[in-house]
């Protein structure tokens, strides 16, 4: 039997070949004793699988190695499976989360949080990439209720059996704390450094922001709505109609030359229909995800 390490960190990568090895050695500082890491190469075209070849230690460094880019989600699921720790946690491969900050995120998991998440107070990322963040994570706080800075952090520590539960596809990964607090476990937040990125340039864009907004309508139907669809739909429905309805006044007080109310009416309508289809076809194509969550990866190699 294998001992059980305290603590598993889990480093997504890809095309990382420059920060690796300085990861992997910064961890190593941080905890000493009882850790493993592993570092899931997600489709990698440089040298990041050669270098982690290096590094791989028996039950200290692990890799995993994908045989294409399955993307973040994916790659956080085949950690979350392969880990062992009591304690877990998840931080970007690119030096911008400082494994230093490790003691500050366990002291307040042990006030008694299951999911602690990193606020990068202070970003050193350009515009393009924060103001669309700020925005984001505005507009989950309000909807989902849960009071995080900084949802999308990758800069998390979990309790271990939480972190074996979570079930995530797609790019729900921004979501893991809203998921968490949906099932009654609690969600605490440290403030973070956040260094600038040494190697390579970031694989996130602008684009994000609308997957991000498109991914949070999945994730109130999947948590807030779970056992009650037909509200959330009814609230659509009430926008539709009350924008059909002032559409319909406008033009009895100011007669146009177009009949506006029908055209209202079928666009409010078919936004209702259209969103409830695309819940159903999400249900239906992802519950063998939920069931599977191997069925979203495939693993080319792996050395524990």
């Amino acid at each position: 039997m294998r001992p059980t390490p305290q603590y598993s960190v889990l480093v997504p990568v890809h095309n990382e070949e420059g920060d690796v090895e300085e990861l992997a050695r910064r961890i190593g500082e941080q905890l000493r004793d009882s850790y493993e890491i592993i570092f899931i190469d997600d489709g990698s075209t440089d040298e990041t699988w050669a270098i982690l070849e290096r590094l791989h230690v028996p039950d200290r460094v692990r890799i995993i190695r994908f045989r294409r880019n399955f993307g973040k989600a994916a790659a956080l699921m085949a950690a979350f499976a392969a880990s062992r720790g009591e304690v877990v946690f998840t931080m970007d491969g690119d030096l911008q989360d400082d494994p230093a900050e490790i003691p500050k995120f366990v002291a307040k998991l042990d006030e008694g949080f299951d999911l602690v998440s990193g606020w990068k107070a202070t970003r050193h990322d350009p515009p393009s990439k924060v103001l669309p963040s700020r925005l984001f994570n505005f507009v989950v706080r309000r909807t989902t209720g849960v009071e995080l800075h900084d949802m999308n952090c990758g800069f998390k520590c979990y309790r271990g059996e939480l972190a074996r539960r979570i079930r995530i596809y797609g790019e729900l990964h921004r979501f893991i704390p809203a998921l968490a607090a949906a099932e009654g476990y609690r969600i605490g937040e440290v403030k973070v450094l956040h260094h600038a990125r040494q190697h390579g340039r970031s694989k996130y864009g602008f684009s994000r922001l609308f997957k991000g907004f498109f991914d949070l309508v999945t994730v109130l139907l999947a948590t807030r709505f779970r056992e009650r669809p037909a509200h959330a739909f009814g609230f659509a429905s009430l926008f539709s109609f009350g924008g059909a309805g002032l559409l319909a006044l406008a033009e009895a007080l100011v007669e146009g030359p177009f009949d506006l109310t029908p055209w209202a009416l079928f666009l409010g309508l078919s936004g209702v229909v259209c969103l409830a289809a695309g819940w159903t076809a999400e249900v239906a194509s992802c519950a063998d995800l939920q069931a599977r969550p191997e069925a979203s990866y495939s693993i080319e190699e792996r050395r524990d």
